[in-house]
């Protein structure tokens, strides 16, 4: 049979490695063993666990060598990641040992927010939340208790919310960094879930404004799709991969072609690129008719003529026009339409660049209409919607009088908005600060920090000063937990159990597991088992809804769902993943393990459970909507913009989205987000402070960067000490000329700091406008200006 040259590379190849190993182990045979009497091994052990510094909740395994925690690296089993780690990851080791961490309990000793603090102990501090909490039943007003969590989602998020219901109270607000994408789906396909994106098998990738390598749900999602372990070799061929971006960004730079725009056009090249599918033909007509309401013109039942998708595009996108709003020019906009159409699957991923904006709801149905137009949902290498873990739930929650009175309040959140979640813990704040709200007597603070990744930073510190008890379960003290009374620091990831399904962004559903890589130190406690000692000590219907001794042993009970399934798998490798999906798609399973306690064990040593079976046949995954069909012209939300008098239309963009800019400020803001979604933890980890960018020689000293010209215009020089201000604040950064940076901008990274601590925040300047319809923040409209810090480069 003949060979192909790949085939006698590898044969000479593996011959080689198997000399070169045979030689080495003649080797060691024949060297005499020498002792050092000084020395002994240590004893070392690798487990495997999941990293839970951001959303991605990427597999990881940990070298311990007598006990302490030497290295991080990828556990090679994990679905998503596949042994990649992002260097937040293997830095995580400086925040488990970094000497700012809180060794124990602390009390307020002086006025809020001074730093002035005196040592407690778990009992003591458990005690006084548990009396609090009691009193507040016992008054009748269990509502008056509140929690604002950061991103926890799986059981920690489970538990929280399981507690409040049992308690009575309906207060519980994630400051979680909500993108918007859900509404989005809820609108067009009555999905009310964040997509799925399946990067790895699409052959064309559009990016508008999604920061897939560096603050995305899962950088090393997109890592693993473009540039993951034998991608060279990868048959298909790994996706070609376009940034649309405003910035010549950290992924702009790793994508095959950057298409720079204007600030806030990202919707409106996105209806150009619809514009030339719809005039060409290229759209897949034939799934649009089939399963897809609203690209046609109508008549509603009244009888009065709707117009349809296609008409609104092709009568206001054409492609000169849109070249002049967005900067695109013609020819770009025509070829990226052409290749979208040719290279299919093709995949256009919406980002925050776009939906944390004004008009930031229309711009994502805009850019997620694209998927629908060439048919790439619900198919591979598409927009794909997959299952949670099915894990065991909680115990059914015991309410008693008090419990069902409690949770008949409303939440202290003020006005919902007309679409989705929006941003409840901001609302929260602004009730409160605003006198619409009665503050909270106790609010819980679990891994947020919105006096760093708010806006509303003003309406936080108005809302803090005004609820009596501030009990944060942060190991650091951040910019939030200063102004705690009571601080309870929560076991660092290495330390505990926990678990870590996968963000919705990956189709395909994971659930990693946490476990301790170490042995805690004395003095803090996981909050999950503070939660838990909680119920007890309040006892009644409270303790009943929660019955379980501690956190690990609440794991193991959710894992049941797992293990009676009948589903999915242990964490493999590839061989193993790809057998069982095979098996799966031909209706077949087996199990892994006879008895519960082997399949829990299995859990711990592989780091979780996966199931890669995705059933593109189900109609469910398509649309929940009436007839099954994905609505590109939603009632509802044209009702909603009819009802505002603003002019605003489904698809009906306007050119440019307008900024505050006047001559006093004459540029436009555009913050971002380095290499994460947690808030504010760059700073703990000094290992990556020289990796978050691409100014290769720009560290430790926060920056700006400014286009040339702009700075050349206003009279600034690389490496200038400058003012960032805005009629809201203003904080001190080094410019750097940076030819990505789009004119009259000033791109602006967000959680840094400098040296000696003094913020460089530019969420605080921030001209705190939102969406209308959905409430999210938006990043993109506030106008500042420039001015010399001092006379000397810095």
């Amino acid at each position: 049979m003949p060979h192909t040259r790949r085939q006698f590379l590898g044969a000479v190849g593996a011959a080689g490695a198997g000399i070169a190993w045979y030689q080495t182990q003649a080797l060691r045979q024949a060297r005499e063993p020498r002792e050092d009497p000084g020395w002994q091994p240590g004893v070392e052990s690798l487990l495997a666990s999941s990293c839970l510094i951001c959303p991605a909740r990427c597999g990881i395994q940990g070298r311990t060598v007598d006990g302490r925690l030497v290295r991080i690296i990828g556990n090679p089993l994990h679905p998503m990641s596949r042994g990649g780690v992002c260097p937040r990851g293997i830095a995580g080791v400086q925040m488990l040992y970094h000497p700012e961490r809180l060794s124990a309990p602390l009390i307020r000793a002086g006025t809020r927010g001074m730093g002035q603090w005196q040592p407690g102990t778990i009992d003591g501090a458990v005690g006084r939340i548990a009396e609090r909490l009691r009193a507040l039943r016992a008054e009748g007003r269990p509502e008056a208790a509140a929690v604002v969590a950061g991103y926890c989602e799986g059981s920690m998020a489970d538990l929280w919310r399981q507690f409040l219901r049992a308690f009575g109270s309906p207060n519980y607000f994630s400051d979680a960094y909500g993108d918007g994408t859900e509404t989005v789906m809820e609108l067009m396909h009555g999905i009310a879930k964040r997509p799925g994106y399946d990067l790895e098998r699409a052959r064309l990738v559009v990016s508008f404004g999604a920061p897939l390598f560096e603050a995305w749900w899962s950088p090393l999602q997109a890592f693993v799709a473009f540039a993951g372990p034998g991608a060279a070799a990868a048959e298909p061929p790994r996706p070609r991969f376009v940034q649309v971006d405003t910035r010549f960004s950290h992924s702009a730079a790793r994508a095959h072609e950057w298409i720079a725009v204007r600030p806030g056009t990202h919707g409106v090249l996105a209806l150009g690129v619809a514009y030339v599918l719809i005039r060409e033909e290229l759209f897949d007509a034939g799934f649009v008719a089939r399963h897809v309401a609203g690209f046609e013109d109508s008549r509603d039942a009244a009888g009065r003529p709707q117009e349809g998708y296609r008409s609104v595009v092709l009568h206001n996108y054409r492609t000169e026009e849109v070249s002049a709003v967005t900067g695109v020019p013609v020819e770009r906009i025509v070829a990226l339409a052409k290749t979208f159409a040719e290279q299919r699957p093709a995949l256009a991923v919406c980002g925050t660049d776009v939906l944390l904006a004004p008009n930031g709801l229309l711009d994502g149905l805009a850019v997620h209409s694209l998927n629908v137009l060439m048919g790439n949902v619900n198919r591979p290498g598409g927009v794909l919607f997959g299952d949670h873990p099915p894990l065991e739930s909680l115990a059914p929650p015991v309410l008693d009088a008090v419990a069902r009175a409690g949770l008949a309040h409303d939440q202290l959140s003020g006005s919902a908005p007309a679409f989705g979640p929006g941003d409840a813990a901001r609302r929260f704040a602004e009730a409160i600060a605003g006198g619409q709200a009665a503050p909270p007597e106790m609010l819980l603070l679990y891994y947020a920090n919105p006096l760093a990744s708010t806006p509303a930073v003003e309406a936080w510190r108005t809302a803090l000063s005004r609820i009596p008890l501030v009990v944060s379960f942060s190991p650091f003290l951040d910019e939030t937990t200063r102004y705690a009374d009571l601080i309870l620091p929560d076991l660092l990831p290495y330390e505990r159990w926990q678990d870590a399904p996968t963000p919705d962004s990956f189709p395909y559903p994971v659930w990693g597991l946490v476990q301790p890589l170490v042995e805690p130190g004395d003095g803090r406690m996981h909050t999950g088992d503070v939660i838990l000692k909680l119920g007890e000590v309040l006892g009644g219907s409270v303790a009943q809804s929660l019955p379980y001794p501690d956190f690990a042993t609440l794991l193991q009970m959710r894992a049941r769902g797992l293990f009676a399934a009948r589903r999915g798998m242990t964490l493999g490798n590839e061989f193993e993943r790809t057998h069982l999906r095979q098996m799966e798609e031909r209706g077949w399973w087996l199990p892994e393990q006879a008895k519960f306690e082997d399949f829990w064990a299995g859990l711990v040593a592989r780091g979780g459970w996966t199931d890669l079976f995705y059933d593109d046949t189900d109609p469910d995954r398509l649309s929940l909507n009436p007839g099954r069909r994905i609505d590109l012209m939603p009632a509802r939300l044209a009702r909603a913009l009819e009802s505002e008098h603003r002019g605003r239309t489904l698809y009906g963009l306007s050119a440019r989205e307008a900024s505050s800019s006047t001559g006093d400020f004459p540029l436009r803001l555009i913050p971002y987000r380095l290499s994460t979604l947690a808030s504010g933890g760059l700073t703990l980890q000094r290992w990556i402070a020289e990796q978050p960018t691409v100014l290769s020689d720009r560290h430790w000293i926060p920056w700006v960067e400014v286009h040339p010209s702009t700075a050349g215009a206003l009279g600034l020089d690389d490496g200038t000490m400058v003012w960032v201000e805005s009629p809201h604040g203003r904080y001190r950064a080094r410019l750097h000329l940076f030819p990505g940076a789009a004119p009259e901008t000033v791109c602006a990274p967000y959680g840094l700091r400098h040296p000696d601590g003094e913020p460089a925040n530019p969420l605080h300047l921030l001209d705190g406008s939102t969406d209308p319809l959905t409430g999210l923040s938006s990043w993109f409209t506030t106008a500042v200006r420039l001015a010399p810090a001092t006379g000397t480069r810095s």
